[in-house]
Order: structure tokens, then sequence, then C-alpha cells
């Protein structure tokens, strides 16, 4: 390595010829420029404190070891590095090159306090002998003074036992096939991922799972899928904010059924599994929300053991003729898979449908780097949350004439209706509940509905159960019995109805259809519902008249859904 002139002085490199270890004509060993190198750093020897050097006095501090100093002391002047001629004995042929950094043969040096300066000293080098001269048996002020002892320093240890460790710990993560856990995981770039392969898709066979009785068929098998695609999965809004996959695959089929059985199936691969979650969550949101006109939440499956998350929902398209969607979300890894199976008189089921999946997603899940399926359960579940929790969406209420209609949300506020006036008490002001909010669902675009038909969705908190069930009981009771007190009310389809809420809640209720003269040959009719969940009642009414209204089953169906929905209140 060449040597150029620098402002900043060498520390002492030793001569080429000499070996680490070298001993002097005595005996010692040669110290390396280590042991100055970091002066601040080195302990003192044993016994001493940190002192001034023996050559330093208050006017300045000591020339540094190692360096020989020109006259000016203003000029650094490049110092040459001179290779020693060998003979082939393998002595130097010439005078030692150390000599002059060694002390006199017989006299050890003693050890020398740390100094703290770095630059170089301010003292001519004229002076610099009568300053030697007054330390008999020290070192010269311009000696180099070698230590090649490093290791010596009990940092260096604590710096090979910390590589040491590293080693041991990526070694047997290694040996494990697991990524060093003292490393973050690299995410691959998209040309690195491998595409997934079309056998990621069910086969007919797999499919036919659906319904067995049926004869099934692959339609068309689909590697690039438009973004106007009239094929989609129900219920899955895939916005253009959404992460592009690196490689998808769409395959429809069709039985051969008189109610139009049909599936689709989609696989789509992404980048890593951190952008395969954040596009789960996306759509799973969409799936939970399902408002596109005119679907009707039916159902909804909670699904343990398909890959990594998974849930399922089960819709009504209604339009002129009823069609059943059930949708099976999953996310393996990397990947999401989705299946819709269709039929146009009955719901597929739900555990049909991800038994139809699960050897697909089996197939891709190593692939994927996800969780491979393994005993696949389903069970009943509420439908997710969304929009406003403890209330219903518009998804949950149905039409009631085909093919029209479409329900629009006012968002919760103070309890405003005055009710069928059975109810017994003033349910804007009746003592008991510690909270109480109304919220109003309109029905728009439906030629045969009443002015202004809706229901309202009235919910009441209280402090326990008790105080809850005797507030429904009042209610439930008073409306039942209206047409003693009330002349002109009539009370009919009294019904009653069960459910369960989140975490298993127990949900019991009423409901009634209640019809009030309202003079002049009119009728107000309502159908109304109470119903307790908890320490929560729920109270549904709606304006409905002789020849457009719910029917029982819709209605009870929505009033559960109703006390379902509050169970899922924060």
């Amino acid at each position: 390595m060449s040597e150029e002139p620098t402002r900043r002085p060498r520390r002492g490199i030793p001569d080429d010829s000499i070996q680490p270890g070298a001993e002097t004509a005595d005996g010692s060993a040669l110290r390396t420029a280590a042991a100055e190198h970091h002066p601040d750093d080195t302990p003192a020897p044993a016994g001493q404190g940190w002192s001034r050097s023996s050559g330093e006095s208050a006017d300045g501090p000591a020339p540094r070891r190692g360096l020989i100093p020109d006259d000016d002391p203003a000029t650094d002047t490049p110092e040459q590095d001179t290779e020693p001629e060998s003979s082939e004995d393998g002595k130097s042929s010439t005078a030692d090159p150390d000599a002059a950094f060694r002390p006199p043969a017989g006299k050890i040096p003693r050890a020398r306090s740390h100094r703290t300066g770095n630059r170089r000293t301010a003292t001519p080098a004229a002076d610099r002998p009568h300053r030697a001269a007054e330390e008999p048996g020290s070192a010269s002020p311009d000696e180099l003074v070698v230590d090649r002892s490093p290791l010596r320093r009990p940092w260096v240890w604590a710096v090979i036992a910390v590589l040491v460790v590293a080693i041991v710990v990526v070694a047997v993560s290694r040996l494990n096939h697991q990524s060093p856990i003292t490393g973050a995981s690299v995410t691959p770039t998209p040309s690195s991922v491998t595409p997934l392969p079309q056998d990621s898709l069910m086969s007919a066979a797999e499919v036919s799972r659906l319904d067995t009785k049926a004869s099934w068929k692959v339609d068309d098998t689909l590697s690039t899928i438009p973004a106007d695609s009239t094929q989609t999965i129900s219920c899955i809004v895939r916005d253009a904010d959404q992460p592009t996959p690196q490689s998808s695959w769409q395959r429809s089929f069709t039985a051969s059924t008189k109610t139009a059985t049909a599936a689709l199936h989609r696989v789509d691969g992404y980048a890593d599994e951190a952008t395969a979650k954040s596009v789960y969550t996306q759509q799973a949101a969409s799936l939970a929300a399902c408002d596109s006109v005119p679907s009707l939440i039916v159902s909804a499956s909670s699904v343990k053991g398909l890959g990594d998350e998974a849930t399922s929902l089960t819709v009504a398209f209604q339009g002129t003729t009823i069609q059943y969607r059930t949708i099976v979300l999953t996310r393996i890894g990397r990947e999401i898979q989705a299946i819709d199976a269709s039929d146009n008189h009955t719901p597929i089921d739900a555990t049909a449908a991800a038994s139809a999946i699960t050897a697909a997603a089996s197939r891709g899940c190593r692939l994927a780097g996800g969780t491979c399926p393994g005993k696949v359960t389903v069970s009943a579940s509420v439908p997710p949350t969304s929009d406003l929790p403890g209330w219903l969406i518009t998804s949950d209420l149905p039409r009631l004439t085909p093919d029209q209609g479409e329900w629009q949300a006012a968002a919760p506020a103070g309890v405003s209706s005055k009710g069928t006036q059975c109810e017994g008490v003033t349910l804007a002001s009746a003592s008991g509940p510690r909270e109480r909010q109304q919220r109003t669902y309109l029905l728009y675009k439906d030629s045969s509905a009443p002015q202004g038909f809706g229901v309202d969705s009235l919910r009441f908190g209280f402090g326990d159960a008790a105080g809850a069930a005797a507030f429904a009981k009042k209610i439930g009771d008073s409306i039942a019995s209206c047409s003693k007190s009330l002349t002109t009310a009539k009370v009919s389809d009294a019904k009653s109805f069960t459910g369960v809420g989140e975490k298993g809640a127990k949900i019991s209720g009423r409901s009634f259809l209640v019809t009030q003269d309202a003079g002049s040959g009119n009728k107000a009719v309502f159908q109304v519902s109470v119903s307790t969940v908890g320490s929560s009642v729920t109270y549904l009414l709606a304006n409905v008249t002789t020849t457009y209204r719910f029917t029982d089953d819709a209605w009870s169906q929505l009033a559960v859904r109703a006390a379902e929905r509050a169970t899922q209140a924060r």
C-alpha cells in the first residue's frame, strides 16, 4: 500500500520485518501501537490512577510516542517505509530497523500513563532531549512503542463473543428451515415471486361437492380478468387503489340442475403476505357490508381450519327471481381464494362450499407460504360488523316488492317515535333506560310502498339484564292487551322468537301486528317487535298497510337480526 502525506499523523505502523510476538534482545515482548490508538479507553496499570505522563509538564503535553517530529512542528513530513533486505538464512542483512524504538538491553520500560491529547506537541525538537534526560531509565520521547497484543483489551473479547453468538443463532435458524430471528424478513420483489399455477383452481370433480347429485362442467378459465368483467365474486368490490395481484386465475362452472346451480372460483397471488393481508381485510369488509343492490344478507358462518383466515356469507339477490349466493373468502399466505356458489331455489350450504375449495387451497398453500388447510369446521355466526356497530345495515332489510326498492339509513339520533300508542310508556322519556337512541330506515324506488314507508329501530340500554327484561316485558304485555284498554286498537299475529348473538348471548322477543282506527275509514297498521339480549332492549316499528307489509317470517328474522346487531355495539 502506498504511503501518502496526510495532515493526520500516523500511529506507529511496525515494519513488515517484525512479526507479532517478536522479542527484544533481553527477551521483552514488543508492544503494538494499539496500546495508544485509543488512549482514553485503555485502563491504567494496576494500582495506578489516571495521571499525567512522566514526560509531561504543566507547560503542555509531552510528545506523542511513535512520532518523530520535524524541527518545524507545523510541517508534516511523510514517513518512508523501507523493506529490509534478507539474507539467505532469513536474517536481515541491514541494521535492525527497530533499534531506535527499543530500550537499552537489560532495561525494561516502565509503564506509561495514558495521555489525552490528540495533536502534535508544540514543544520544539531541540528541547526534547532535555525533557528526556530528566527521566533516567525511561524511553525516549520520540520512541515508537509497539504493543502487539490487541486481544488484551476486554472490549475485543466482547465483540468476538457477540459475533460468535450471532453466527450460532443464524446457523441454528437455518438448520430449522426458518429465517434468522435476528433479522427482518425480506419482501420479495415482483420479479422474484413465483406466479400461481393453473392447478390452484378447483376441478369439476372438486366443485361437485356443492351438489353431489348434479353433473358439473368447466365453462371457462381465465388467467387475465378484465376490470369490467361481468363475472365477479358477489359483494366484493375491488377498488382501484387496491394492490394489483401478481397473478390471477378464475374459473366458472355450471351444473345440470333446473335451479341454475353454478359456481365461480377466483385465486389471486400477491407480492407478499403483508399485501395479501391488507387486501383480504378490505375484501372481507366489502363482503360484510354487501351493500350492492339488491342484496339481502341471509346468514353468516365462521370458518376455521381453511388457511390463515376465512369467512363466509350467504346473500339473496332480490330480483324478479330470488338467487341465493354463498361466498367463502379465505387467505393462505400471499394468496387469496374465493368461491361464489349460486342457486335459484335454496342457498348452497357454507360447509359444502368450504369443502369444495379445500383441495385447491391445499395444493397452493406451500407455494403461497401460508397455513395449509387442516380439519375445516363451519358454524353459524352473526354477520360481521359493518357501518355502525350495534345497528342494522341496509343489507339486513328485505325488499317487499320483487326487483324494486332501495333502503337508506339515517344517522342514529334521539328517540322521536310515538310508537303505536299501545306500548304503555312514552318511548322518548320513560324511566329506566340509561341511554336510548333511534335510527330510521326509509325505503325508496318502490312504487308500491306507501308514502314515507320505513322502519324505526329504537335501542335502550340498562345497567343490568334484569332491568332490560322488565322494560321489555312491560312493553310486550301492554301491546298484547292493548285491545282491552283501547277500543280503537286491534292486535294480532302475536309470535315469540329466539336467537343467539355475539359470544353466545341469548336473544328472546315477541312480535305483533297492531291496527289502529284512524277515523274516516282510515287505518294505521304497524308491525312491531320488542326483544332483549343482555342489558339491551331493541324495539322495531314499521308503518305498513294491510296490503303492503313484511311477511311474518321476514319480520321475525329482521327482529332477530336487530338484536344480533345490538350485541355488536361497542
